[in-house]
């Protein structure tokens, strides 16, 4: 005999699957100390990170102070999404670039490539 039972099974499934999932600001102190750290860096650009439930396929730094993180699978092979630790101001972008200001130095964008 099952001791957790299927309800209890079940239950527990149901529970972790209509949680909700962490946002951005959840997880906003973690991504600021990655940007501090690869501002830091002189590799301007990292692959494959994770910072919180966020899987990051790159975060690129440049020499004006942005650091860009681009989530991994993003919206399609032409349009890549994520933030941008900006503590300048709005960031230039690249491409056909749109930006919301989260608050702070922060941004979220999403970025259409042209070719």
């Amino acid at each position: 005999m099952d001791p957790v039972g299927t309800g209890g099974l079940l239950a527990t499934a149901a529970a972790v699957m209509l949680a909700p999932r962490p946002s951005f600001d959840d997880t906003r102190a973690e991504f600021e100390q990655v940007a501090r750290e690869l501002l830091a860096d002189p590799e301007p650009l990292h692959s494959y990170l994770e910072i919180g439930r966020f899987d990051i396929r790159t975060a690129m730094s440049g020499d004006d102070g942005v650091v860009y993180f681009i989530e991994d699978g993003g919206l399609g092979l032409t349009v890549s999404s994520g933030w941008a630790y900006s503590p300048h101001g709005v960031p230039p972008g690249f491409d056909d670039f749109t930006a919301t200001h989260l608050g702070g130095p922060w941004y979220e964008f999403v970025s259409v490539w042209r070719t």
